[in-house]
């Protein structure tokens, strides 16, 4: 045994009042604390306790000793508590929401990949593509395609998607392998809503002679990526979804612009320990992970 927990055995004498109260409290036999505190009081070259019959009171010395050590004992007690517990506390979960296609084939990679080091982590992740939820306080980091520019909220770029055209290998092997232009609007399309039609991303299908041939319309992305994997028709994703589906690209002439994509988080909420750990764990393994899904 440490010389703290003989401190630990004097301090429950002086709290007890005496030998039995002291085993008691510590869960022991009294003679074991009597041996602790004469094992001390022969260290310390001082007597600690006054003896009479069954009864024990400090002495000058013990007093001053039981007054120093009583926050340093108090303070080891929390310390061995918080140990013990560690990989069982609860916190409560950082909201997280995101694109479909993020929260479905990139956040829980890096969520697995943060919980080998922090065992405590807990998330709540929404899939979705509005700010509002950030304003309304129902998530407390968001990651969306770049570009709010909302003054009240810190937005971050974390990294840019790659996007390429592609297709299933049976619908190739249906409808033949387009390379050009004219050749896509001879192609069923598996694209978005209207309301997402005008990004960057997309222009290769806004022509009237492509954009009549679209077949399947969804916002969301992983639902886009399972109707082109069942051969529904031809589209634009990115590429780190496409590969993980096996997809087949198509080699095209016209470059089609990267997906910019931010983490978004409002001030005050940022200033909690753990969505703000969450924040810099997100810019550095985040980034990381997803630049190796694109290579």
């Amino acid at each position: 045994m440490s010389d703290w927990d003989d401190y630990r055995y004097f301090q429950a004498v002086i709290k007890g009042g005496g030998l039995s109260a002291a085993a008691r409290d510590l869960g022991v036999s009294q003679p074991t604390v009597g041996r602790r505190i004469v094992a001390m009081e022969e260290r310390l070259g001082q007597p600690l306790l006054e003896r009479d019959g069954k009864y024990v009171r400090p002495t000058a010395y013990g007093l001053l000793l039981a007054k120093r050590i009583t926050p340093l004992v108090e303070t080891a007690f929390r310390l061995e508590k918080e140990l013990e517990s560690f990989g069982q506390r609860d916190y409560p979960p950082v909201r997280l929401t995101a694109t479909g296609g993020l929260a479905t084939y990139w956040l829980p990679q890096v969520v697995a990949l943060l919980q080998v080091r922090e065992p405590d982590l807990r998330v709540l992740l929404k899939p979705g593509n509005q700010l509002e939820d950030i304003h309304r306080g129902e998530a407390d980091i968001a990651f969306r395609i770049s570009g709010s520019k909302d003054a009240e909220l810190v937005e971050k770029q974390i990294f840019a998607l790659k996007n390429g055209l592609w297709a299933s290998k049976k619908y190739l092997e249906t409808y033949g392998v387009p390379s050009s232009q004219t050749d896509l609007s001879l192609h069923k399309i598996v694209t978005f809503n209207e309301a997402y039609m005008s990004m960057p991303s997309m222009e290769g299908f806004a022509s009237r002679a492509v954009s009549k041939n679209i077949v399947f319309r969804s916002d969301n992305v992983p639902v886009q990526a399972q109707a082109i994997q069942a051969g529904i028709g031809i589209g634009i994703l990115p590429s780190y979804i496409a590969t993980t589906l096996g997809l087949c690209r198509i080699k095209w002439q016209i470059p089609i612009p990267e997906t910019e994509i931010s983490m978004v988080c409002h001030p005050e909420v940022l200033k909690n320990p753990h969505v703000n750990f969450l924040w810099h764990k997100f810019l550095q393994e985040g980034t990381s992970l997803m630049a190796s899904l694109q290579t």
